[in-house]
C-alpha cells in the first residue's frame, strides 16, 4: 500500500498548503478532489497493483515463454508502447543513479550508455517523481499517474474559482479536465504531467495580472517550473502560450495594472528559467544533435502542412461521441482509433454550448475562443493548423496536442454555464435538449459506417446510451431548485458516463507480474559486458529493469551520429528499437556485447559459445568481445 499511502501524504499536505497560502477551499471540495483520481487509479492503488502497460514485456522472449505463469493473457492496449519500452526504463535508470549517489545524466541500459536527464522525458527533477523514489518502482508509476490527475483536478478548480464560480461548479470542470479523453490517455506520460499543469499557469497568470504582488509573481514561477520540470519541452512551449494568451486578456481587463503585471511575469519567467538552466540547457545542447531534430527541422518544418479533411472528420466525430472508432482496450475495437480527439462527454458538451447563451461574459468569449482554436489545432484542420506550422518553433512542435487545452476550456465554459443555470433554466433547458437531440441523431447517422468499420453494437450501445442519458439527467437537473443538487447531479452523471467511456485505459498489473525474475536472466553476469537480443528478443529498454547493459535502443531523442554505425551491427526499424539479426558481425564485438540472447532455432556461430537455454531461447556468450574504453 506504498503507493496510497505516498498519494494521501502528498495530496493532504498540498491541499493544506494550498488553502492556507493560495486559494481557501471547504473539506468537501478538498475532499472531492483528493478522490478524485481515484475512479481511474483507485483499484492499482488499493491493491497494490501497478497502473502501468507492464504487460507488453510478456509479448517478447524471454518473458513470453513465462507469460500464462503470471496471468499475462495478451496486451490490455496496445497503443501505451512508448510507456513500457521508454517511460518506465527511464524511471528505474533514474533510480538506480540516484542510488548510486550520481546525478541521473547518463543511462547505461540503452545504446552503449546514453543521456538521461538532457533527453528531458525521464524527468529526474520532477518533484513528485523524486517523492515516488520512497516506493518501489511499480508503485511509483501508480502514484505518478495519480498524482497527474490530482494536478490537473485541483489546478482546474483553482482556475474556475478565480472566475468567481461556486465550488460545485468549479468541482464540475476539475472532474471534466480530469476525465478528458486526451488526458486520461496521457496519465503515464510526462506530455501528460505538463498538460494538467496548464490550468495552474493560466491561474498564476491571470492572478499576476490582476494582482501583480510578489506572492503572484512568486506562484507564477513556481507553475513554470512544475511545467518545465514535468518532461516536455514542446507542452512548455504550448502551455506557455496559452498562459500568455490568457494573462494578456487579463492584463486587458486591468489594464491600470497591466506594466506592472507584465513585469512581474517576466521576472516570474526569466527566474524560472534561470532555476531550471542546469536542466534546460543539456537539453539544448542535445536536441540539435538527434535524428529527430534532422527531421523536424529540415523535412517537417520548411513543407507545407497538408490539409486531410478525413483526418478532421475522424478527430471532430471522436471529440463528440465517445465510441466512434472503438478503442485499442476493452473489445479491442480501435483499429481506427486516434489519440487525438478532445473528448469531454456530452454533459461537458452541452453546458459549454450553452455558456455562450446563457452567460455571455469576457471570460467566456475568451474560454470559447480558446477552445476554437485548440480544437481546429487538435483536428489539424485549417487555418489553425496552417498558421501554428508558420510559426517560429510551433513549426516543428506537434501541435494536436492542443486537444488538452481544448478539454480545459470546454470544461471551463461548463462550469460557467452551471453557475448561471438558475437565472436562465429555460434557456439552459433548450440548449441542453437541442445538443442531447443532436448527439442521439449524430450517433444513429454514424452507427452503420461505424459497424462496418468493426466497432461492436454493444459497445456503441453502452456508451451512447451512457453519455447522452447522462446529458439528459443534467436536462432534468436544471428545474431542481437546489444549486448544490444541480451540481451533484452533473459530476455524478459526467463521472459514470466517463469512466464507462476511458476508465479502462491502462491495466492494473500484479505486482508479482511485474518485471518478474527469469532464470536465463539470472546466468547474466551484471557490468561484465553489453547484452542484446536478435530480432524481437528481450526488447530494448526492458534490459533497465534487470540491472542490465543492451547495445540497441529505442529513444526519443536518436544520437545522429550513433545512428550513422546502425548498418555495421543491426538494422533500424522506424519508430522501433534497432533490431540486430546477425551476430557474426564483428561490430557487435567492438561494442562491448558479450551476450546475446537468440532463438534455439537460429544456427550456432563461431566465436558464440552458448551457456544456458531455457524454453527455445538460448543465452550466448561472445569469445570475442573487447573490452570498453571507459
Amino acid at each position: 500500500m506504498a503507493a496510497l499511502l505516498l498519494y494521501l501524504l502528498s495530496t493532504s499536505g498540498t491541499l493544506l498548503l494550498w488553502s492556507r497560502f493560495v486559494q481557501p477551499l471547504s473539506r468537501a471540495a478538498a475532499l472531492v478532489l483528493l478522490l478524485l483520481p481515484l475512479v481511474f487509479t483507485g483499484p492499482a492503488l488499493f491493491t497494490g497493483a501497478v497502473y502501468a502497460p507492464a504487460d507488453h514485456p510478456f509479448l517478447h522472449a524471454p518473458l513470453a515463454q513465462y507469460a500464462a505463469e503470471f496471468g499475462m493473457k495478451g496486451v490490455h492496449n496496445g497503443w501505451l508502447t512508448d510507456l513500457w519500452a521508454q517511460m518506465i526504463p527511464w524511471r528505474a535508470a533514474v533510480r538506480q543513479a540516484w542510488a548510486a549517489g550520481e546525478w541521473p545524466l547518463w543511462n547505461p541500459f540503452i545504446l552503449c550508455g546514453d543521456i538521461l536527464a538532457a533527453s528531458a522525458q525521464p524527468a529526474p527533477y520532477d518533484p513528485f517523481n523524486l517523492l515516488s523514489l520512497l516506493i518501489p518502482l511499480g508503485a511509483s508509476l501508480t502514484y505518478s499517474a495519480s498524482m497527474t490527475f490530482f494536478l490537473a483536478g485541483l489546478s482546474t478548480f483553482a482556475l474556475v474559482r478565480s472566475l468567481r464560480c461556486s465550488e460545485g461548479a468549479s468541482l464540475l470542470a476539475a472532474a471534466g479536465f480530469v476525465c478528458s479523453a486526451p488526458l486520461a490517455f496521457l496519465a503515464g506520460w510526462p506530455l501528460g504531467r505538463a498538460w494538467a499543469v496548464l490550468p495552474l499557469v493560466l491561474f498564476a497568470a491571470g492572478k499576476t495580472a490582476r494582482e501583480p504582488r510578489l506572492a503572484s509573481g512568486a506562484l507564477l514561477t513556481v507553475s513554470f517550473l512544475l511545467l518545465i520540470f514535468a518532461g516536455h519541452p514542446e507542452t512548455v512551449l504550448h502551455v506557455v502560450a496559452a498562459g500568455g494568451a490568457y494573462g494578456a486578456f487579463e492584463a486587458a481587463r486591468h489594464r491600470d495594472r497591466a506594466v506592472s503585471a507584465t513585469a512581474v511575469a517576466l521576472v516570474a519567467g526569466v527566474l524560472a528559467l534561470l532555476l531550471s538552466a542546469f536542466y534546460l540547457w543539456p537539453f539544448a545542447d542535445a536536441a540539435p544533435q538527434t535524428v529527430e531534430h534532422g527531421i523536424r527541422t529540415t523535412l517537417y518544418a520548411p513543407a507545407d502542412f497538408p490539409v486531410s479533411w478525413a483526418r478532421v472528420e475522424k478527430r471532430a466525430l471522436a471529440t463528440l461521441l465517445p465510441f466512434f472508432n472503438g478503442s485499442p482496450w476493452g473489445e479491442g475495437t480501435g483499429k481506427e482509433w486516434d489519440p487525438h480527439g478532445a473528448g469531454v462527454g456530452a454533459v461537458i458538451l452541452a453546458l459549454a454550448v450553452a455558456a455562450i447563451v446563457i452567460r455571455p461574459r469576457s471570460e467566456t468569449w475568451f474560454f470559447a475562443a480558446l477552445a476554437v482554436f485548440a480544437l481546429f489545432a487538435a483536428f489539424d484542420a485549417p487555418p489553425v493548423a496552417q498558421f501554428l506550422h508558420a510559426l517560429p518553433l510551433f513549426d516543428i512542435a506537434l501541435n494536436d496536442r492542443f486537444a488538452l487545452a481544448a478539454a480545459l476550456a470546454l470544461s471551463v465554459l461548463a462550469a460557467l454555464a452551471l453557475d448561471a443555470v438558475p437565472n436562465r433554466r429555460v434557456a439552459a433547458a433548450v440548449i441542453i435538449g437541442a445538443c442531447v437531440c443532436a448527439l442521439v441523431v449524430l450517433t444513429l447517422a454514424v452507427t452503420p459506417s461505424q459497424l462496418t468499420a468493426g466497432v461492436l453494437l454493444s459497445m456503441i450501445r453502452r456508451l451512447a446510451v451512457a453519455d447522452i442519458a447522462a446529458a439528459a439527467l443534467v436536462l432534468l437537473a436544471v428545474f431542481v431548485p437546489r444549486r448544490d443538487v444541480l451540481a451533484a447531479t452533473a459530476i455524478g452523471a459526467l463521472l459514470l458516463s466517463r469512466v464507462l467511456a476511458v476508465g479502462d485505459i491502462y491495466p492494473s498489473i500484479p505486482r508479482a507480474s511485474f518485471y518478474p525474475d527469469v532464470p536465463l536472466l539470472e546466468r547474466i553476469e551484471r557490468g561484465s559486458g553489453r547484452i542484446v537480443g536478435t530480432y524481437d528478443i528481450f526488447p530494448p529498454g526492458t534490459a533497465a529493469l534487470y540491472g542490465l547493459e543492451d547495445a540497441r535502443g529505442y529513444q526519443a531523442m536518436t544520437h545522429a551520429r550513433r545512428a550513422e554505425t546502425y548498418p555495421l551491427w543491426s538494422k533500424a526499424q522506424d519508430v522501433w528499437f534497432n533490431s540486430v539479426t546477425d551476430l557474426s558481425r564483428p561490430f557487435l564485438s567492438f561494442l562491448n556485447v558479450r551476450y546475446a540472447l537468440a532463438w534455439d532455432w537460429e544456427p550456432p556461430l563461431p566465436g558464440w559459445r552458448r551457456i544456458a537455454g531455457d524454453r527455445g531461447v538460448s543465452l550466448y556468450e561472445n569469445e570475442r568481445v573487447l573490452p570498453r574504453a571507459f
